[in-house]
């Protein structure tokens, strides 16, 4: 009993004491501003309301997100709300530079990397080989392909194919036919066939690509095979045999840009090579070593292109 009276008598001191201090604190607010209050003491719809330090975040200098879409055709951000001077900043919209936000440009071929300006060029070409002491020369047809480094220094790999080929015969007789069209009755003694395929190990220098004519000049180490074969009807003989050796070549010219890719090329070349094989003679009873000899000149004639 005496515990609920002490109660009744502290619940009438302290309600008389806040019904004063409420319209004072009201006082105060028109004067100076005051920190918001507690969301526990005000009414639910006061809670409802936005609060205080909401608005202090959003009437701030300036909002970054890394995470903020550009703009798709570069109008600036739109900003809602009652404070004009609320703005947005972002590596994609103007306004204040963070230094963790800086663009760095992509390079090419991945960070870390130079651009590389190397591409692959082709040629094909048709010529001929003379080779010394050899009375007729030789139809040649060939491939190169390879790196270009830059736009005077070029590597590569090629293969050319040389070709010579003849009968020998005697004339029997000759004969008048129908419409008195003379008719020749020949004889074949022998024929003869020589395939010689140079491949080539190549670097080739080049001017600048902006001339009207590009002179260069290039030089290659090469393994030289040589096929012969010939058959001698007169007697039955027949004889096949394959060369083969070191060899290099040397050669100049000048391409005739056609387009931006696309060039043709003349070009006087010199070949060495001393090509061996190995047989046994009967009549020493031991092994020889054959030799052909393929150093002559040439000129090779055809187009470059670049991919």
């Amino acid at each position: 009993m005496l515990r609920r009276l002490s109660c009744a008598a502290l619940a009438a001191l302290i309600v008389p004491m806040l019904s004063a201090a409420r319209p004072a604190l009201a006082d105060t607010t028109k004067g100076e501003a005051v920190a918001a209050p507690s969301a526990f003491a005000t009414p639910l719809s006061d809670v409802l309301a936005p609060s205080t330090a909401s608005v202090a975040f959003a009437s701030s200098e300036a909002i970054a997100s890394e995470f903020a879409a550009p703009p798709p055709d570069g109008r600036p951000a739109m900003v809602s709300g009652s404070d004009a001077g609320v703005t947005f900043a972002s590596r994609y919209v103007s306004g204040t530079r963070y230094e963790s936000s800086r663009y760095r440009p992509r390079r090419e071929g991945g960070y870390g990397r130079g651009p590389w300006r190397g591409r692959g060029v082709s040629q094909i070409h048709a010529g001929f080989l003379d080779p010394d002491g050899v009375p007729d020369a030789g139809f040649l047809a060939g491939f190169r392909g390879g790196q270009r480094i830059d736009d005077v220094f070029e590597i590569g790999l090629g293969l050319d194919w040389r070709n010579k080929s003849g009968r020998s015969f005697e004339t029997a007789r000759e004969t008048i036919g129908p419409g008195g069209e003379p008719i020749i009755v020949r004889r074949d003694i022998s024929r003869y066939s020589s395939n010689l395929f140079p491949a080539l190990l190549y670097m080739q220098i080049s001017g600048p690509s902006h001339l009207a004519f590009v002179p260069y000049v290039g030089a290659a180490a090469s393994w030289q095979v040589l096929f012969l074969e010939a058959d001698d009807f007169t007697t039955g003989e027949r004889f096949d045999a394959t060369f083969d050796g070191f060899g290099w070549q040397l050669w100049g010219g000048a391409a005739f840009p056609l387009s931006g890719r696309s060039r043709l090329i003349g070009e006087v070349f010199l070949n060495q090579a001393d090509l061996n094989r190995d047989v046994f003679d009967p009549t020493i009873g031991q092994d020889v070593r054959e030799t052909v000899s393929t150093d002559g000149l040439g000129a090779r004639f055809g187009m470059s292109w670049g991919f």
